[in-house]
């Protein structure tokens, strides 16, 4: 190839008014021809000394292809909520009066390059991946092996019209194209920036005024710093404010949480009490946690995200739903030592644990729950729990000690109870049901429903 044959050669979108002839060109050239471009669409033309010389379409990507899958590490619902973040390389076209050496790669390189930006301009949000599938019956891929696409399979030989798919088959290869460095690693982490089901929530607590980040500073300079002075880079109120906001907003992971910060602007990173351009890294973020007392700072932060709903009302948690939910903590085992087990007092609404407490392994979770509401005031709020806490003595503690109510959930593991339940057959009554049924401890002695 000489050199300076592509120094003219461009790869923009389609103006508005070329969108007609670049449709009625795909027809007519296209061995597929063009009805539509489902999804979100971009069309480009590619020009060589201001002559049309080749045109692409990108459109959604396809909703299943088991290689592709494989490949980035998908599985069950995040797929569907991070399909949006591939562009299927739809329609690829070199005109067949044009005939130059390595032209393909080079326009589809071009448009590599600016497909993601161009993206997040028309729909709002970049792409991490693009994808192609090839009838090798027809064509080799040379083109995209020249780009640096990788091969990662084949389909089933499928094609899905409407909700329905038939099998047409004609297996093609499967292509995939990172746009981003580890972009399929980005698609199966725990948080991308761009997840637009997980954005507003993720984010909603660095950006809202009212929250009271600054009070949460004050009340964690109060813990020791555990680090030594050497290499501090970030302050300690710093750190872990990120953490308890990452965490509030749904970050579970170290991993989600150092994205988290990461995304943090400079603005947002003066709030949390940082006072340099960059954010806590996840391995900062790892080893400060791993090194702070776990219990006393669940207990405080607990104790202090209750007293900010306190404050707002003196009975926040009155006719609030509190769940008691019972969990093991992965990696806690070391070989020896079974799991960590803990058992939180949940507010359903927000999320947020108020009240935690480890269970000893001799025990179990039903000797915890008197414990774990001791110091909480819990007047007028509904307890919810599983059929392991369904027990009289936890309803009785609720009702008469701490003025709760309580819904909990009967299996099998009650027999009596649950045949007493049947006999009253609800279904008959439910039209005359006003209010929730909440079973009292006075109505339980009776056999009565509340």
């Amino acid at each position: 190839m000489s050199p300076g044959v592509f120094d003219n050669l461009v790869v923009r979108p389609v103006l508005k008014g070329e969108v007609s002839q670049w449709n009625s060109y795909m027809q007519e050239y296209h061995y597929l021809g063009l009805k539509w471009i489902g999804g979100k669409s971009l069309r480009y033309i590619a020009l060589l000394d201001g002559e049309w010389v080749a045109l692409l379409g990108w459109g959604s990507a396809s909703k299943n292809c088991g290689a592709r899958e494989q490949h980035i590490g998908w599985s069950g619902e995040k797929k569907y909520k991070r399909l949006f973040l591939i562009a299927n390389n739809l329609r690829f076209l070199i005109f067949p009066w044009v005939s130059q050496k390595n032209l393909a790669s080079k326009v589809l390189s071009l448009n590599l390059k600016r497909l993601s930006s161009d993206f997040e301009r028309v729909h709002g949000h970049p792409v991490y991946l693009a994808e192609t599938f090839v009838d090798e019956s027809r064509f080799k891929g040379t083109c995209y092996k020249a780009s640096n696409w990788i091969h990662v399979g084949y389909t089933k030989g499928y094609s899905r019209s409407n909700t329905k798919y038939y099998h047409h088959g004609r297996v093609k290869a499967v292509y995939l194209y990172s746009l981003y460095r580890k972009g399929c690693e980005i698609l199966s982490g725990d948080l991308i920036p761009y997840d637009a089901s997980l954005l507003k929530k993720q984010r909603r607590l660095s950006t809202m005024i009212k929250f009271p980040i600054e009070k949460l500073i004050c009340r964690i300079r109060e813990f020791a710093d555990p680090r030594s002075l050497h290499g501090r880079r970030h302050p300690l109120e710093a750190v872990l404010s990120i953490v308890v906001c990452a965490v509030l907003c749904g970050c579970k992971s170290y991993r989600a949480i150092g994205a988290w910060s990461q995304s943090l602007s400079r603005e947002e990173l003066i709030r949390f009490g940082s006072s340099r351009d960059t954010a806590p890294s996840e391995p900062t973020i790892r080893r400060v946690i791993q090194r702070v007392d776990a219990n006393q700072f669940d207990k405080d932060i607990g104790s202090w995200l209750l007293e900010q709903r306190l404050i707002e009302s003196p009975n926040a948690l009155k006719g609030c739903g509190i769940a008691i939910d019972g969990k093991s903590i992965r990696g806690s085992h070391d070989g020896k030592k079974k799991c960590v087990h803990l058992l939180s007092a949940v507010i359903h609404k927000e999320g947020v644990i108020f009240a935690q407490d480890e269970v000893d392994e001799k025990t179990n979770e039903i000797k915890h729950v008197k414990p774990l509401f001791s110091n909480v005031d819990i007047e007028g709020a509904i307890v919810t729990a599983d059929a392991l806490h369904t027990q009289k003595e936890i309803a009785n503690y609720l009702v008469e000690e701490k003025k709760a109510d309580f819904l909990f959930t009967v299996k099998a593991n009650q027999p009596t109870l649950l045949e007493d339940i049947k006999e009253l057959d609800l279904k008959k009554t439910q039209n005359l049901v006003t209010k929730p049924m909440i079973k009292h401890t006075d109505d339980w002695k009776r056999g009565e429903s509340g």
